[in-house]
């Protein structure tokens, strides 16, 4: 079978190419595009931040990148950044297969943003047969996002009052290189069925003298857990090598989306030895594989693990606790992530004056030995209730959640004023009008989710999971990954962003991916997070003033911000913008 997607070789005209300025770019003067193609088959475009569904569009579409009239998307970006949209194949009151995609390279003048740069992604519907909150919705849902490998097929629905539109959207996920030359790049995306071109669309990518840090100054920390789901899925037994490698591919996946895998062992092992407890580190590759990639927090527990509080006396438990943390100390101080080390204590989210007593207890340990590494806890800085006490004094690192932010809005800043680090997080309990991976909300939201971090000043996010399949046969057959919890259930894919590559070819034909598949969810907020780390580079040119006031022109609250995907788009291009002039850099 041929593949689904190819390179083209692009032309760009002479003249267009002599327009072209060597330091500040080139722009290439437009040109209509006809194409031929009939009435069954439509090729059009959208920005990267709605959702196409199989018969229609989200509320609130991107049009703003796509010129229908000249049949051209045009984009823009900074080197070392992802550049989306969705390109749609519609089929009308017919069925069609053989469907193949076609890029050329982007040209420049003399430079090329080679089509190897750019990746093209099936965008697979999830059926939502359960709304997630009262303002979810039923129907089939883009979501999972397929390597586009082969041809392809769209089916036409039909019902009983006339034929139904059927829409096949494909992500274009364009990646500028780091060092790519500025300028305006043009190129083109073909479409055929059965090898005769069906759609023509012409691609206009400006590439602004920015450059995206590599560096992230925001630690996202999404769990990643559930080994046992991982290995099931997967079909290979947990304790096997096969697994291992598996691991190791979805690890490097969220590192390479900007976010940090939380809640999994580095290998940390030990016990009592000699009448002193021993720490052992059984995994060295992990720990070198997380730190050479970028992760920002190594998020530690406070309890010696293989150690027993049977038959120890309180002062002999504490004892061998404060060994154990000596030696975790000491040995991320020699491995060179001491900084980006906080522990954890026994309680998550304390609720009761017994638990925050608990937090307290464990954060006197630690500080015991270290009173400057940071406890972190899941909880605000004014407790629910005052005589649960407070964990001001105790806790150096707090993960705020949504729904309290804005009652802990002076708390915080007294926390990070103090000096200590404050990010927050969201769960199954936050509902609308505040943002959520659900895969029946709006686009926006998980864009969104980084621009109202910038807006409480907050360090960084964390969510709890990434693959949360115990509650189905399959995410790919079941999108309700969310069924028996009090907490707003049921929900489509909460806990759930990542799916399993081997299931790719039995549900969409494409060729099978070693590892995990990504979601449009979380391609869109790693779309906000590049864009948080730009409010932080403009912060740091001396325009955090600027970078405030175009995030409070889409974002007032948690709750109160814009879903218009226009509205995004234009906040963004104005902090290109700001970004390119404080640097000097030309238009």
């Amino acid at each position: 079978m041929g593949t689904g997607i190819r390179c083209l070789e692009s032309s760009v005209p002479a003249l267009a190419a002599l327009a072209c300025l060597a330091l500040c770019g080139c722009v290439n003067s437009p040109q209509r595009q006809t194409v031929d193609r009939g009435p069954e088959v439509r090729v059009w475009a959208a920005g990267s931040t709605e959702k196409i569904q199989p018969a229609g569009r989200s509320e609130l579409p991107h049009t703003g990148p796509w010129d229908a009239s000249l049949r051209r998307v045009r984009i823009e970006g900074v080197r070392g950044e992802h550049v989306p949209f969705h390109l749609v194949v519609t089929a009308d009151r017919m069925d069609i297969s053989g469907v193949t995609v076609e890029l050329s390279d982007l040209r420049c003048g003399d430079a090329v943003l080679p089509a190897s740069a750019v990746k093209v992604y099936l965008e697979y519907f999830s059926k939502v047969y359960a709304p997630s909150g009262k303002n979810g919705r039923k129907g089939y849902w883009p979501d999972a996002l397929v390597p586009l490998t082969r041809p392809f097929a769209v089916k036409s629905s039909r019902r009983d009052r006339g034929p139904v539109l059927r829409n096949q959207p494909l992500w274009v996920d364009v990646e500028v290189p780091s060092q790519q030359q500025p300028g305006v790049y043009e190129g083109q995306v073909v479409v055929k069925v059965e090898g005769k071109e069906a759609g023509k669309l012409a691609i206009e990518l400006k590439v602004w003298d920015v450059t995206l840090p590599p560096e992230r100054n925001f630690p996202v920390q999404f769990g990643f857990f559930y080994g046992r789901e991982i290995a099931r899925l997967h079909g290979v037994e947990q304790d096997s090598d096969e697994y291992r490698e598996l691991f190791f591919e979805y690890l490097g996946y969220l590192l390479d989306h900007r976010v940090d895998p939380a809640f999994i062992s580095i290998g940390l092992d030990g016990g009592l030895k000699d009448g002193r407890y021993v720490l052992e580190w059984t995994d060295p590759r992990m720990e070198k594989f997380l730190f050479e990639r970028g992760q920002c927090r190594f998020l530690i527990g406070a309890g010696p693990p293989g150690l027993s509080r049977e038959g120890l006396t309180k002062e002999q438990y504490e004892e061998y606790v404060r060994q154990y943390l000596r030696q975790v100390i000491a040995h991320a101080r020699k491995a060179g992530w001491y900084e980006r080390l906080s522990f954890t204590g026994a309680v998550d989210e304390p609720q009761t004056r017994k638990e925050y007593e608990a937090v307290r207890y464990w954060a006197d340990l630690v500080h015991s030995v270290d009173p400057d590494v940071p406890v972190a806890v899941t909880e605000q800085p004014i407790p629910d209730k005052t005589e649960w006490g407070t964990l001001v004094g105790y806790c150096s690192e707090w993960i705020v959640h949504g729904n309290v932010l804005d009652r802990n809005r002076g708390a915080i800043a007294a926390r990070q004023a103090a000096g200590e680090r404050v990010s927050w997080y969201i769960s199954c309990d936050q509902l609308y009008p505040q943002p959520n991976y659900y895969i029946d909300r709006s686009a926006a939201d998980c864009r969104m989710i980084s621009w109202i971090t910038w807006r409480y000043k907050l360090g960084g996010m964390l969510y709890w999971a990434t693959t949360l399949w115990r509650e189905v046969r399959d995410p790919w057959a079941d999108a309700i990954s969310w069924k028996r919890s009090h907490c707003n259930a049921p929900a489509a894919g909460e806990g759930m962003l990542l799916y399993p590559g081997n299931l790719v070819e039995k549900y969409t034909g494409q060729e099978n991916v070693y590892g995990p598949v990504g979601s449009l969810r979380f391609a869109l907020l790693r779309e906000g997070l590049e864009e948080l780390e730009l409010l932080e580079l403009l912060a740091s040119l001396g325009g955090r003033e600027a970078a405030d006031e175009i995030a409070a022109s889409i974002c007032r609250s948690v709750k109160d911000f814009s879903r218009d995907p226009e509205d995004i788009e234009s906040a963004r291009l104005r902090l290109i913008r700001k970004i390119a002039e404080l640097q000097g850099a030309k238009p």
